[in-house]
């Protein structure tokens, strides 16, 4: 099943009742977990390779980092990517939403 909340984000549901969200995300891999460390500068969390585990009292995020095969935009220029799942335990509908609001601004990249 997947659900289109109003603020963009698509979430499935697991078969556990946990809302579920995945990013197809272009980044490096050190370029992620340094843009991780901000988005989880003020919550409790391991990380264990490509498995981190957020903590917020009785509520708990899974994240998963798999590689994805690069996005090719010409014969020289090719994009690294990585599948992020993220599985939210215990969060509401606006808790997870606000979660994703605050980690999609800590890798926000500004053009100009």
């Amino acid at each position: 099943m997947v659900i289109l909340w109003p603020y963009g984000h698509q979430w499935q549901v697991g078969d556990g009742g946990n809302m579920i969200h995945e990013k197809d995300m272009s980044t490096t891999r050190p370029e992620f977990f340094r843009c991780l460390g901000v988005a989880l500068a003020n919550l409790e969390h391991e990380i264990n390779e490509d498995h981190i585990v957020v903590h917020e009292g009785s509520k708990s995020i899974e994240m998963t980092l798999a590689p994805l095969p690069p996005r090719v935009l010409s014969i020289t220029v090719q994009m690294e990517r990585w599948l992020l799942r993220m599985e939210f335990i215990g969060y509401s509908k606006g808790q997870s939403d606000d979660f994703l609001k605050q980690f999609d601004r800590a890798f926000h990249r500004g053009g100009g």
